[in-house]
């Protein structure tokens, strides 16, 4: 029940790593993942938020505890070494474990597509800003193809767009991404559900040739 942080003691299995995530107020939060060295593909996300009344312990307090979830069930473990007090009074611990929770959400967010829209200027209730305002969805396309992402901020968007094209008798195939962010495929391209990505864009591309 230390606040010890001690260098990383090399374990047969599993990979043992550390990054920084920065917290609200810009403090670098360091976080320690755990995951099989064997494995390449997208895995559950426990975040390990040790025990201490914020006050005490730390990142080897539950250090085996992440060892053995990893070397026992394939996950990506983060044993989070969030601010305590007295030196940092509430709600900073509280924050930084949110903080850390929140950097694992969708890449493109409210406010990036906020700042993306005023950067860009275009009028909010403008037709040719999104193929949803347009008067009819009649004759737009003979046929549509959707990739949607179950983690994107567009998502909804994606899905009323193609029931509408679909309710006006246009053929619509739509492939869907559960739990996946917007550009996942970009940011780990090496993930297999990334290059099921790209089989999937060249097969809707090429139905119907």
């Amino acid at each position: 029940m230390t606040r010890n942080h001690l260098p990383i003691t090399p374990h047969p299995g599993p990979s043992i790593y550390e990054f920084h995530i920065p917290a609200r107020d810009g403090h670098p939060i360091c976080v320690r993942a755990y995951r099989q060295s064997h494995q390449t593909d997208l895995l559950p996300l426990p975040i390990y938020l040790h025990g201490g009344g914020f006050v005490t312990s730390g990142l080897e307090t539950n250090d085996a505890s992440c060892r053995a979830l990893a070397v026992q069930i394939p996950l990506l473990v983060l044993n989070v070494e969030y601010r305590l007090a007295p030196e940092n009074l509430f709600p900073t611990g509280l924050e930084d474990c949110f903080d850390v929770a929140a950097s694992n959400a969708p890449r493109l967010t409210r406010k990036l597509i906020d700042y993306f829209a005023g950067i860009y200027g275009a009028p909010p209730d403008d037709k040719r800003l999104s193929l949803l305002l347009v008067p009819s969805h009649a004759n737009l396309a003979r046929r549509a193809v959707s990739y949607v992402y179950g983690w994107d901020p567009h998502r909804d968007e994606a899905l009323l767009f193609e029931q509408l094209l679909r309710e006006q008798g246009i053929s619509t195939q739509c492939y869907l991404y559960p739990g996946l962010p917007h550009g996942f495929w970009t940011t780990w391209p090496d993930l297999e559900v990334s290059k099921g990505w790209q089989r999937d864009l060249i097969e809707g591309h090429t139905e119907d040739q």
